[in-house]
């Protein structure tokens, strides 16, 4: 809060703060002396939010020529404005603990609570995904298998790789679209790249996360909504990835990461659009995603697959936008 001046009793600063308060500015006083009578004392003059300091100073400035002026014998108003505001607050509250009882929480704050109460059997997908990416990353010994010309038929581990990724090699090498597989009817592979990662920090990176955040929204809508949601993401990211041309970005990239920055971007938007969703992404967190996204854009970390990432953080803001809420 930022203290903007003083005015001479409590009656003044009674009637400007309703003013401001019509003026849509929060705003409150307290006696500059608690020592003596609260009435009689001067009263300083507090503004809620920074943005609106200056406003309120010109405001004050005005209310200082002429404190009985007319336009300021708004108290009414103000007091149904008051309480306007305390009733949509409750209605949040309300909200919030009738969400909040679908995650099996009883507390009406708001937190990021990727992982309480999280079992197998409240979030089938998130733990199917993660499984399934373990096993298919020892598999394809984390996509470090390679394609042996002396034989005719080729590893398991290959085969897998080659099924899994955006196009086959064989294919790729002849057409040099990575497009080619996906057009010709292979649409899987616009969401099974995110089942290949290239080591175990990769995979264990990416299914935290998954696990953290796929597992909120698995709960609160429900496995199907959740599916759908990650393999939205996971196709436009795997879109993207591939659309970019090959002298920005290799097309050919892996990994859950453009899932996991789509479901990102639903958990973090989505508060802006339904006030009653039960979860938010603390500051930090959010910064800490927004910052590692930008980073991968550095020679710090080469290699990574910038256009997923992007694609998918997207779709997820996107989905997060118009979804219905969920009653």
């Amino acid at each position: 809060m930022r203290r903007i001046g003083n005015l001479p009793n409590q009656t003044q600063a009674n009637r400007f703060c309703d003013y401001l308060q019509t003026q849509s500015i929060d705003a409150k006083s307290s006696s500059s002396d608690e020592s003596a009578s609260a009435a009689a004392t001067e009263h300083d003059i507090w503004i809620r939010h920074e943005q609106d300091v200056e406003k309120a100073r010109e405001l004050f400035a005005r209310f200082q020529s002429d404190p009985q002026a007319s336009e300021y014998d708004v108290s009414a108003e103000a007091a149904r404005l008051r309480k306007e505001r305390s009733d949509q607050i409750a209605q949040k509250i309300a909200a919030q603990k009738k969400a909040q009882l679908r995650l099996g929480r009883n507390t009406t704050q708001r937190g990021f609570v990727g992982g309480q109460g999280q079992t197998p059997a409240t979030i089938p997908v998130t733990i199917g995904v993660i499984a399934l990416a373990t096993v298919i990353g020892f598999v394809t010994n984390f996509s470090r298998v390679q394609i042996d010309p002396e034989r005719v038929e080729q590893s398991f581990g290959w085969t897998a790789y080659n099924a899994l990724t955006c196009v086959d090699a064989i294919t790729y090498v002849r057409t040099g679209d990575a497009f080619a597989s996906i057009k010709g009817g292979e649409v899987w592979r616009l969401f099974t790249p995110m089942l290949l990662h290239g080591n175990m920090m990769h995979l264990a990176f990416n299914m935290i996360n998954l696990y953290i955040l796929g597992g909120v929204v698995e709960r609160i809508h429900g496995s199907w909504f959740y599916l759908v949601l990650l393999l939205i993401c996971q196709a436009i990211a795997t879109t993207t990835q591939i659309a970019l041309p090959d002298w920005l970005e290799p097309p050919l990239a892996i990994g859950a990461s453009g899932a996991v920055f789509g479901v990102f971007g639903f958990v973090w938007i989505r508060p802006k659009f339904q006030a009653s969703y039960p979860v938010e992404i603390p500051s930090f967190n959010v910064k800490f995603m927004l910052g590692f996204l930008v980073l991968c854009f550095t020679p710090i970390l080469p290699g990574i697959a910038n256009g997923a990432h992007v694609g998918g953080l997207l779709a997820g803001m996107a989905i997060a936008a118009i979804a219905p809420q969920k009653k």
